[in-house]
Formats: C-alpha cells, sequence, structure tokens
C-alpha cells in the first residue's frame, strides 16, 4: 500500500519504519524541516532499539522517505496520524497540532482516502476529525469521500519495534466494513499465528487506549501504597509482590514499586481520562488518587535522604544514577528522575549525574549550577556521599561493589528496588529502598 505518517515521533517513525519493513511504501511528513534533514541524513532523532537497522534498510530498499510538504499525501491510501497530543494547561489534551495537520490533509486530498488515528485522542475526537475533512472538502468542491479509522497504538518506548512487529492486540475502530476490511489486509502479516485484530466503533477505540494506560498507572500506584504500608510494619514490598501476582487474576506486570511512572503516555492519559469524566459529570476520585499517589514518591524518597541525615544537606555531594523516564530510551519527558533532581538540587551541594543514554542535562534544569553530567557511573563516585538510584537501567542492577564502597557515607538511595539489599548491608553499605530494607 502506499501510505503516509504524519508525525516523525516516537509513534510515527516506528509505525512508519515497520509498516516500509512489512513491504508498504511510506511517506514519513513533518513540519520540523530539522528533524527531516537529519531524517534524510539518516540521523535517527531518539534511541529506540531496533530502529535505526530497519529505517537504514528500508531506506535502502526506497520503502521510506521524508518530507515535509504535504502534497506527498496525494498518492496515499492510508494517512496515519501520529501527530503529538500535550497535556494543555487544563489537564485536557491540546489537539492544536492535531487539527492543523487535518487541515492540511485536507487541502492537498486529491482522492479518497482513509485517515487513521494513531495519536491518543478524547473521546468524540474521530468523529470530529471527519466532520472537519467533509466541511474542507465540500468548501473545495472535492467530490469524493473520506473515511477515518481509530487505530490506537501500544507501543512501549525501549521495546517499541517488538511492540509493532509482535503485537499482543490491534485494536481498530471504524464505522464502515471497508475500513476494516482495508486494516485488516494491512495488519495481515502480523496477524497469522492468531487473530489479534480486535474491531469495534470508534469511541470503543478511544477509550480503550486511555483504559490501558490508566489500569497500568492504578497498578503502579497500588503497589506504591502497599509499599509504604510495608515500611511502616517491617514487611517486605518483593515478597508481597511475589505473592499477589502469583494470582492469575492480578498478574506479575507493573508491581513493582518505585518512584512511580512518568513519560509522555501515562501522566497525560491519566489526566485527560480525569477530565473526561469530570465532563460526564462523573466521580473521578480513583484516577485522582492514582495521580495523588504517584506525585508523592519523589517526595517520599527525598524524605527518606533528609531522615538519614537529619541535619542539612547543603554540604552533601550525591551521585544520581538515571534521567530518562525508564530503561532502554532517552526520553526525559514528564521523567520522575528529573523531578526528583529538581528537587533535591535545591538542598544539596552537589549532584552528579549519569544515565547510560542521556548524555546532556536535560533543558528542564539545565540551569542548575549544582548539577553535572557524567561519561561513567563510576566517575566522581570518591567525591560523593550517597548514590540514588532513579531508572533501573540494567547496568545498575549489578554494580562494581569496590566501587559503590568509596561513598564517603557508604549509602544507597535505590528508588528503583533493583539491587538486593541483604548483599549491600553485607559489605557495610547502607541501603533504603521502597518497600524494603531500612525504612
Amino acid at each position: 500500500m502506499n501510505i503516509t505518517i504524519l508525525g516523525t515521533g516516537y509513534v510515527g517513525l516506528v509505525t512508519g519504519a515497520c509498516l516500509a519493513d512489512l513491504g508498504n511504501n511510506i511517506v514519513c511528513i513533518d513540519s520540523n524541516l530539522k528533524k527531516i534533514n537529519h531524517l534524510k541524513n539518516l540521523k535517527i532523532p531518539f534511541y529506540e532499539p531496533g530502529l535505526e537497522e530497519i529505517i537504514l534498510r528500508n531506506v535502502k530498499s526506497s520503502r521510506i522517505s521524508f518530507s515535509s510538504s504535504y502534497k506527498k499525501i496525494s498518492s496515499s491510501e492510508l494517512i496515519f496520524l501520529c501527530i503529538d497530543t500535550p497535556r494543555g494547561p487544563n489537564g485536557k489534551p491540546n489537539l492544536s497540532n492535531l487539527y492543523s495537520a487535518i487541515d492540511d490533509i485536507g487541502s492537498n486530498l486529491t482522492s479518497s482516502a482513509i485517515v487513521v488515528l494513531k495519536s491518543t485522542v478524547p473521546l468524540g475526537t474521530n468523529k470530529k476529525v471527519l466532520q472537519r475533512l467533509e466541511k474542507i472538502l465540500r468548501n473545495d468542491e472535492k467530490n469524493f469521500t473520506v473515511e477515518v479509522c481509530a487505530n490506537p497504538e501500544f507501543l512501549k518506548e525501549g521495546s517499541a519495534v517488538t511492540d509493532f512487529l509482535r503485537p499482543e492486540r490491534i485494536v481498530i475502530g471504524a464505522d464502515s466494513n471497508d475500513v476494516f476490511q482495508i486494516m485488516r489486509s494491512l495488519y495481515k502479516p502480523l496477524n497469522r499465528k492468531s487473530n489479534k485484530i480486535i474491531e469495534m466503533s470508534v469511541e470503543s477505540a478511544e477509550l480503550t487506549k486511555y483504559a490501558s494506560n490508566a489500569f497500568l498507572a492504578t497498578k503502579i500506584s497500588f503497589i506504591n501504597q502497599i509499599a509504604r504500608i510495608a515500611e511502616i510494619s517491617e514487611a517486605n514490598i518483593h515478597d508481597i509482590r511475589r505473592g499477589i501476582g502469583s494470582d492469575s487474576r492480578i498478574g506479575k506486570d507493573f508491581l513493582y514499586a518505585g518512584l512511580g511512572y512518568g513519560g509522555s503516555c501515562f501522566p497525560k492519559d491519566i489526566k485527560a481520562l480525569i477530565e473526561t469524566g469530570k465532563s460526564f459529570g462523573l466521580d473521578s476520585s480513583l484516577l485522582q488518587a492514582v495521580e495523588q499517589i504517584n506525585s508523592s514518591m519523589t517526595r517520599h524518597l527525598e524524605k527518606k535522604v533528609k531522615n538519614f541525615y537529619k541535619s542539612s544537606l547543603k554540604n552533601k555531594t550525591i551521585m544520581v544514577w538515571g534521567l530518562s523516564f525508564k530503561p532502554n530510551t532517552d526520553d526525559t519527558r514528564d521523567s520522575v528522575a528529573i523531578k526528583f533532581i529538581n528537587n533535591i538540587s535545591t538542598k544539596v551541594k552537589c549532584l552528579y549525574v549519569f544515565d547510560p543514554v542521556v548524555e546532556k542535562i536535560p533543558d528542564s534544569i539545565q540551569n542548575k549550577k549544582n548539577i553535572f553530567c557524567l561519561k561513567h557511573k563510576y566517575q566522581k563516585i570518591s567525591e560523593c556521599d550517597a548514590l540514588i538510584i532513579c531508572t533501573e537501567w540494567k547496568e545498575f542492577w549489578n554494580p562494581d561493589i569496590d566501587f559503590i564502597a568509596k561513598l564517603n557515607d557508604k549509602v544507597i538511595f535505590d528508588g528503583r528496588n533493583i539491587l538486593d539489599y541483604e548483599l549491600m548491608e553485607s559489605y557495610g553499605i547502607k541501603y533504603f529502598g521502597i518497600g524494603v530494607g531500612r525504612s
């Protein structure tokens, strides 16, 4: 198929690259000329395992190209909208970029097409998009039709390529059998072993995406609340996690206590779903509690640091491991690691930070004069009083204890519960986790 992808962020670029790898002809369009020029020069704008290899292979095979011109959509059968819908000041998604792209689509279409919304959008957005497109076509006296399809993405940063090529489910929301048929044909290569396609209305598809993220965020806040109780009662959250996670009705995933969730999806989608509930006059107290618990976890870890030192931290030098909101990505958007660093930097003498992929201090904390980015995780460790772990990168799971022992105060605050606290304590290193170790 001839397919246009609008937007070259995580979702757009992964979607375009993977669809090209399935044999389709892909044009990726973005209004950001700098980003498009980088892509034309095969410079990938973010870190995502496996993505660069797929793009290089399909550029070489002429199955994927990059442009800033909307005129390229004229020959497309499918137009995928992968436009960012950031959280607005009122908590609702800002759809201005999405609607701007819709206007450009309507102005440049020359024949019938299906517009597929990958972007996470509030209930009713697909219908509004269709109405907007139909109005443009009428005003321009274009005698052909467009249809809209909701096809939400379920890609996890750090494993997005695998998630696309080996999906657990493919949700398709449409009001037309023709649209369902075309989307089945598109995803047929990913649907051979078992039927992963779930067909539904566009409204159901819109809400499915929000409900999925909200449920996962709820599991994270739930286990963090239990971890707080575990600390007070001297229970061990690792044992509790295994005990409840063994129940197939609950499952083992997303039951890891720590600093909480971050990134570009969970915080935004929880807030959007709260606002949706309010718009219908519904009680959103459950989701509000999820949000509140998550927001409290960085303060909880900071309190552990303050309680340990008792006196002021102003003469302390701290090492922090992790800047990205999760492992295997360089994305620091809504990162709880950044939130924690930003707060504690005002109370300490100096912060040394290290992340395996994030190579420079993000803009949000760049103006802090006492934060320095390191090239190696053990660099400067002998000058530091304590180590704080904020992101669970695999290379942090089994640190060299000889280096850790060089910490002046021989203390670790593990915001991700990845270290063996009994092992650390056996080496004389004081260990504070979330719901485990010292309280």
